[in-house]
């Protein structure tokens, strides 16, 4: 297990890079503002200025968004030597890009953005699905691939091909988590294991799916047991709230739950799992160096690009500043 000092040198970078962190009032000067074009100009003299003047029309904000992270995972990959922490976090683009690109196959056309984040190249991954077994891509999306497809093929299904890959995804996250033998990671995915099947089964119950569907679609990792969930399958919502009383999750369940019964809109309980972890993660800007300082440095970035996000997609579609701040998660700093 690599040591705390073994981090000296990347958490001294990440100290740095958290004070260009966007903070709460950050946020909300960029939220305030009347319109995309200026909630742009905000950030001009941000970490995302440089790219930002690079433009040619707002809806090129995605890419400035990307080439931000893209340089984060660069500049951490320079300076330490166990990328494993790393790629914890970029693993699920490349399945993101597994996702897409069988979907595409199978409906025969373009079906969603192919994430520039990935470890390996989206072409590699296009190839070896349209047969090119050379194509260069690790075993890992190989097996994933063809457990996808047939899980496709048993049922023509496509949902099935998002929670097998879903489940592919946290057993490779987990021999990471383990490899690394690192226990606050470990910890992390324990608790996004947990939030993760806990929205599984209560998106399942809100639309009649059964247990069947519901053993497909767990994903391994955490700390309740598949069967705590088939039980809890089949009671109340109250029952769900009582059974998690005594765990970290209890009011992400309560109030997430009741919000969603009440609005019949999930995402009042995404945006708690979202405020949930990062605040797990938050342990990180606390250490002065560790592996705490690089899981929670990740996280921080993510979240922060998820924030902007959701206000530049809200300010383009015309949403109001309040009905955008509804959605918003909490910052890092």
């Amino acid at each position: 297990m690599p040591k705390d000092t073994d981090f000296l040198y990347v958490s001294a970078r990440i100290k740095y890079l958290e004070t260009k962190l966007l903070g709460k009032n950050d946020i909300e000067r960029i939220l305030d503002a009347p319109g995309p074009d200026e909630a742009l100009k905000l950030l001009n003299d941000t970490e995302y200025g440089y790219d930002i003047a690079e433009m040619e029309n707002i809806y090129e904000f995605e890419q400035v968004l990307d080439k931000s992270m893209l340089r984060t995972i660069r500049t951490l990959k320079e300076s330490f030597e166990n990328h494993e922490l790393i790629t914890f976090f970029t693993l699920k683009n490349d399945f993101h890009n597994l996702k897409v690109i069988i979907k595409s196959m199978i409906l025969g056309k373009d079906n969603g953005y192919l994430s520039r984040l990935a470890e390996i190249s989206p072409e590699e991954i296009k190839k070896y699905a349209e047969g090119e077994r050379a194509a260069n891509i690790p075993d890992s999306l190989k097996a994933a691939y063809h457990k996808a497809m047939g899980a496709y093929e048993l049922t023509k299904d496509p949902q099935r091909i998002d929670f097998a890959l879903d489940q592919a995804l946290f057993d490779e996250m987990g021999k990471i988590a383990s490899t690394s033998r690192d226990p606050f990671l470990r910890e992390y995915l324990t608790a996004l294991s947990d939030l993760t099947n806990i929205k599984t089964m209560l998106r399942l119950k809100k639309i009649d799916g059964d247990i069947r569907t519901l053993d497909n679609a767990l994903v391994n990792g955490g700390s309740l047991p598949k069967e705590f969930f088939k039980e809890m399958f089949l009671e109340s919502s109250q029952s769900l709230i009582e059974a998690l009383e005594s765990t970290p999750y209890h009011q992400i369940i309560d109030e997430g739950i009741t919000q969603w019964e009440s609005t019949g809109s999930p995402s009042v309980f995404e945006k708690l799992i979202d405020n949930f972890m990062i605040s797990l993660a938050r342990r990180g800007l606390y250490k002065p160096f560790g592996s705490e300082t690089v899981i929670g440095y990740l996280a921080a970035r993510e979240n922060e690009i998820k924030l902007l996000r959701i206000i530049m997609v809200g300010k383009i579609n015309g949403i109001s500043s309040d009905m955008i701040r509804e959605r918003l998660r909490d910052v890092y700093v």
